[in-house]
């Protein structure tokens, strides 16, 4: 990876590490729980007695709850992971690069913002997945800052075909950001070697809007 690349990517795993930290806590503690009961039962046995329905009630529940917090933790190292592969470049699949990125980001964008996505047809384009994944994500961060500073905003994610190139559209009409420059030219020091260029703008009250667009 290049520095530019390293500073995005490092910056996005600390982001989803952070996430990570309060879910493996409270996995530990449902686990604990769970061994407890199981300690209580034994400690408790005189002989071979079923275990009480109650019990067994809450220790199902215990489980299922460590499972799925188990997935979820699986599921957002798996994306980080694939966003980090060190891959040559090639042709890739831009819709699917930035549904990467959008997995990546999407706890910035909660509920308190209206997500439009459409991820539709674009033609493949040169490049690295994983990176250009890094670099959505920064992109949908700075827009979801954006977004929440105003109620009610919107947030549009949108891959498309415009004269045989692949188009990546980020905007949303929230309050601006102004570390949208800085994201622009970070992405421009990755993408622009694969030929691909980068419009980045933000305005007070007017919201955020990326594009990028890659050569057919």
């Amino acid at each position: 990876m290049n520095k530019e690349l390293d500073a995005v990517a490092g910056e996005v795993a600390v982001d989803i590490a952070k996430q990570v930290a309060d879910p493996v806590r409270a996995l530990r503690d449902r686990l604990g729980l769970v061994v407890d009961h199981l300690e209580r039962h034994v400690a408790t046995s005189t002989g071979p007695t079923p275990y009480p329905w109650r019990g067994l009630q809450a220790l199902r529940q215990d489980l299922a709850a460590a499972y799925l917090e188990a997935t979820h933790l699986a599921r957002r190292l798996d994306e980080l992971d694939r966003a980090l592969r060190d891959e040559p470049l090639g042709l890739i699949d831009v819709g699917a690069a930035v549904d990467l990125g959008l997995r990546l980001a999407n706890h910035h964008v909660g509920t308190a913002v209206e997500l439009i996505c459409d991820l539709g047809e674009a033609p493949p384009a040169r490049g690295n997945g994983g990176s250009l994944a890094l670099v959505v994500a920064q992109m949908i961060g700075a827009c979801a800052r954006s977004a929440r500073a105003v109620a009610g905003s919107s947030l549009s994610v949108r891959v498309a075909a415009d004269a045989d190139a692949a188009v990546i559209a980020i905007a949303d009409n929230g309050g601006g950001d102004d570390a949208v420059p800085a994201v622009g030219d970070l992405a421009r020091a990755i993408v622009g070697p694969w030929g691909a260029t980068v419009d980045a703008a933000s305005a007070p009250g007017r919201g955020c809007a990326f594009e990028l667009r890659f050569p057919p």
